[in-house]
């Protein structure tokens, strides 16, 4: 049984946050589904903790590289950012950012300002399970690598191209590869989604929870508008639900 030094639990404590984060260039990943995600999707284990005798089911069944860390509940609630303790959490590089050029497949899903981490993990999720290439995310967005981002997606964050640009940059690059850009709204004069062709090369953007998807999308030269229909009872729906759904349709029309 290896236990940690104060310090190593210290600076570890410290990813909860994003400024260290970024100045150490290292994720926090917390729980077993994630943490096997990241050792499926190759990213580089600096160290990992277990709880103190927690059972092996609760534990990743990969091998991981390096033998785990083994904290108490007050070591582990230093170092989680969720309110219950997980029984392991683990410290991994971050991975660089893919060009976005490259990046850029036939089918996007862009976040336009989407702020809330569980409905970016819920989207994360939605996006792969209906054949998405690539998940853009404007710059005002939720951090893609947040703790909590990572945890909605149930570590599926790693197995989907993930870019972060802005706005402005995003639409140049779309226009130049020719992408139809299909923007959510819940105002009138919108094409019903399943009115919509997905079959080409084309971005599907959803916007922030509170105020929609912005007018550099809604404005632009190649964007169309769509909606989806409902009782005149429901005013909108949860920008997870709503993306979801349209992504579905969205894979219906392509065969997936």
């Amino acid at each position: 049984m290896t236990l940690p030094s104060q310090q190593l639990i210290k600076e570890t404590g410290l990813l909860k946050q994003k400024k260290h984060r970024d100045a150490e260039g290292l994720l926090l990943v917390e729980g077993r589904h994630p943490i096997e995600e990241a050792h499926k999707a190759g990213l580089t284990l600096r160290h990992w903790f277990i709880l103190a005798g927690v059972p092996a089911e609760s534990l990743p069944k990969a091998a991981l590289p390096k033998p785990p860390f083994v904290v108490n509940t007050q070591q582990m609630g230093k170092l989680t950012t969720t309110a219950s303790v997980p029984p392991c959490l683990a410290v991994y590089e971050a991975p660089p950012q893919p060009d976005a050029r490259q990046a850029l497949g036939d089918f996007l899903v862009v976040l336009d300002g989407v702020q809330d981490p569980g409905n970016v993990g819920t989207l994360i999720r939605s996006a792969i399970a209906f054949g998405a290439d690539a998940l853009i995310l404007t710059n005002d967005s939720a951090e893609a690598y947040n703790p909590k981002v990572i945890r909605a997606s149930a570590g599926l964050v790693f197995a989907l191209p993930m870019v972060t640009l802005s706005p402005n940059t995003l639409l140049s690059q779309l226009q130049q590869q020719g992408h139809v850009i299909w923007a959510t709204t819940g105002h009138g004069g919108a094409l019903p989604y399943r009115q919509a062709d997905f079959r080409g090369r084309c971005a599907l953007v959803l916007g922030n929870e509170g105020r929609g998807v912005g007018d550099a999308f809604l404005n632009h030269s190649q964007a169309r508008r769509l909606t989806i229909p409902m009782h005149a009872a429901v005013e909108s729906l949860n920008v997870g639900i709503s993306g979801s759904i349209v992504l579905a349709e969205a894979a219906a029309q392509r065969g997936q």
